[in-house]
C-alpha cells in the first residue's frame, strides 16, 4: 500500500520507516558480538535459519550503544540483498501518511540529521522519516 509507514521509537523519539522497506518485525532474544566490528553493530542474531546483523539505531543518534534487552524489537530490512535487523526501543503502529513531506529543520542534532530524510505530519503529530540504508551504510549518507 502506498504511503504506509511503520512508526517506531529510537532513543525516545518517534520515527517513520516506509513499509515497503520492511520485511518483518521480530523480537530479539540475544545477539552474538562481532569482534572488531563498527560501533553501530550490536552483533549477530538468528532468525528462521538465517543469521542477521543487528544494527543499533540508538548509536546513530546518541553516540551511545543501546543495551539489548531480551525481547526487544528489531525491524528486519533487506538492503542490497542482505537482511539486517534494526534494533529499536519500540514499534508503535503502521499508519497511512500522505507523502507530502516537510524539509528537515536545520537545528536537528547531528545524529538525527544523518539518518533523517524529511518530516511527515499526520493529525498534529510529526514523524522523522528515516531511510534504513543510511544506518547500514552510514558512509552513503555522508557522500550524498
Amino acid at each position: 500500500m502506498k504511503d504506509l509507514y511503520l512508526i517506531a521509537v529510537i532513543a525516545g523519539e518517534t520515527v517513520a520507516i516506509p513499509s515497503e522497506r520492511i520485511d518483518s518485525v521480530v523480537k530479539v532474544r540475544e545477539s552474538v558480538p562481532v569482534p572488531s566490528s563498527a560501533p553501530f553493530i550490536t552483533g549477530l542474531f538468528a532468525l528462521r535459519s538465517r543469521v542477521l546483523t543487528l544494527i543499533d539505531c540508538q548509536y546513530f543518534v546518541t553516540g551511545e550503544p543501546a543495551d539489548l534487552i531480551a525481547g526487544q524489537p528489531a525491524i528486519v530490512v533487506d538492503i542490497g540483498g542482505c537482511c539486517y535487523g534494526l534494533l529499536v526501543d519500540d514499534v508503535l503502529d503502521v499508519l497511512p501518511i500522505p507523502t507530502d513531506t516537510l524539509p528537515l529543520p536545520s537545528q536537528l542534532p547531528a545524529g538525527w540529521s544523518e539518518i533523517g530524510r524529511a518530516l511527515l505530519e499526520l493529525g498534529g503529530e510529526t514523524y522523522l522519516l528515516i531511510d534504513p540504508d543510511y544506518m547500514v551504510n552510514p558512509a552513503m549518507r555522508r557522500a550524498a
